[in-house]
């Protein structure tokens, strides 16, 4: 006897073999045998577990709490090709033709053309020919992957943790990544800051933070015609004049202009020429930067009264003229980082990334990120630049979609995903664009201004 959830249940069975998913749609557009073949991950025509549904069985386990295992996995692939798969023969997957295939689809995958509907009006974009933020998250591993992941002793030298850095390019104009890089959390981003160069060209603007503050790096930028925006180290010296040797005393100069727009030279040594931009922040901001300034203090550094005075005003540097945009516009342009920080956030709280604690090897951790990175550039990207371009011009910056929304619903509903458009269970509909544009649009606040609504809001 079945209940009226087990017909549903049962009518979804009979009838997935005329439908195709979502998911499976995607990857349609991606040579998986091709590139299976070529890295030597399917030698011939597979029996039981192809490369597609290899990728489709995580894809299902992916959001089950505490669903991460070879028999998680092995279950969910049966489950999709109605025969019985053992956790043995997902282990014999864990080598590294399978690693160098998962990186190959990824790669594949950012370098796909996106059709992109959205179209960026503001002219202070459009005279970049891309828009591009760099930032990085780290994942807490088991302690046991510690010599291949290596992460902060806290000085300890008897403290073995095990961290793993993503390193992330965003291209904010086309709403794509550019770049996903696994590393150590020794690996820092100052360390990692000469590798933007493999992925910029002349004419980007590129948004960072103090990370990978390197005045050499920001000189290269110069010379191969890139532009930059960047916070202000606050102990870096600064000169009026490339000759100068008198430093700047930017708090006293602050405290009788109230802002600053100027061209200065950074660096005692490098004489890096730069924009300089200084613009006060409330009282309420300022205070709370002091204060955590002062928890958080290093105790290899003694901060002075004019650092902390310092911390009441946004500081930037940049090599976008005076003529081409302004100081207030600057500072929005640099607030579009927060968007890969917003990113992240769905990583960690909805798709759950970071579950990583049971997982020993090596082989078993850069599997399970790299096939997260997959769905991710799937969900984040593809999926959704395809909802976003359905809200045409017309649309108002207010009707936009919000991609912490997006997400969260998308992983709420994950298994809904493999019955799309099943006429026979119109309720599991759950990718229609009207459910979407219900359940998945921005908010309007009026103390709050949306990603979109600071996008089209530069002057």
């Amino acid at each position: 006897m079945y209940n009226k959830t087990g017909y549903t249940m049962l009518k979804i069975e009979k009838n997935r073999t005329n439908c195709i998913s979502y998911l499976e749609q995607q990857l349609k557009s991606i040579p998986i045998e091709r590139i299976a073949k070529e890295c030597n991950f399917q030698k011939r025509k597979a029996r039981k577990i192809t490369a597609k549904n290899y990728l489709l069985g995580f894809f299902m386990m992916l959001n089950e709490v505490g669903g991460k295992s070879y028999n998680d996995w092995a279950m969910k692939i049966s489950f999709l090709i109605k025969r019985r798969i053992s956790k043995q023969a997902i282990n014999k997957k864990m080598n590294e033709t399978q690693i160098e295939f998962l990186k190959k689809i990824l790669r594949f995958l950012i370098g796909e053309k996106i059709k992109n509907k959205r179209d960026i009006k503001n002219e202070n974009l459009k005279m970049f020919r891309n828009v591009i933020v760099e930032d990085s998250t780290n994942i807490q591993l088991n302690d046991r992957l510690y010599k291949e992941y290596p992460g902060n002793n806290g000085g300890n030298k008897k403290t073995k943790n095990a961290i793993m850095r993503i390193q992330t390019a965003f291209n904010i104009t086309k709403n794509k990544f550019m770049r996903f890089e696994i590393t150590s959390y020794r690996e820092n981003d100052l360390k990692y800051s000469e590798k933007i160069f493999q992925i910029v060209q002349k004419g980007d603007l590129l948004i960072r933070d103090l990370g990978y503050f390197v005045i050499k790096i920001f000189r290269k930028l110069n010379e191969d015609g890139v532009f930059y925006i960047s916070r202000f180290k606050k102990k870096i010296n600064v000169f009026l004049r490339e000759k100068d040797e008198n430093v700047i005393d930017l708090a006293k100069m602050l405290r009788k202009r109230g802002n600053l727009d100027i061209e200065v030279f950074l660096g005692e040594k490098e004489k890096l020429p730069v924009r300089l931009i200084a613009l006060p922040v409330t009282e309420e901001i300022a205070s709370k930067r002091r204060m955590k300034a002062k928890e958080n203090k290093d105790g290899r550094y003694k901060h002075t009264k004019e650092y902390y005075y310092l911390l009441g005003w946004e500081l930037f540097i940049t090599n976008v003229g005076k003529h081409k945009i302004t100081p207030k516009d600057i500072m929005h342009l640099y607030y579009l980082r927060w968007r890969i920080e917003s990113i992240f956030k769905t990583w960690k709280s909805y798709l759950r990334i970071t579950e990583t604690s049971k997982i020993g090897s090596k082989i078993r951790i850069d599997s399970y990120i790299l096939c997260m990175l997959i769905f991710i550039t799937i969900l984040q990207v593809h999926m959704y630049n395809f909802f976003l371009g359905k809200r045409n011009s017309s649309e108002t910056f207010r009707n936009k979609i919000s991609l912490l929304k997006f997400t969260k619903y998308i992983a709420n509903n994950m298994m809904n995903m493999f019955f799309y458009k099943m006429k026979q269970c119109k309720a599991l509909d759950i990718l229609s664009f009207e459910n979407i544009s219900y359940y998945c649009l921005y908010d309007i606040r009026k103390d709050r201004q949306n990603y979109f609504q600071k996008l089209y809001s530069l002057s």
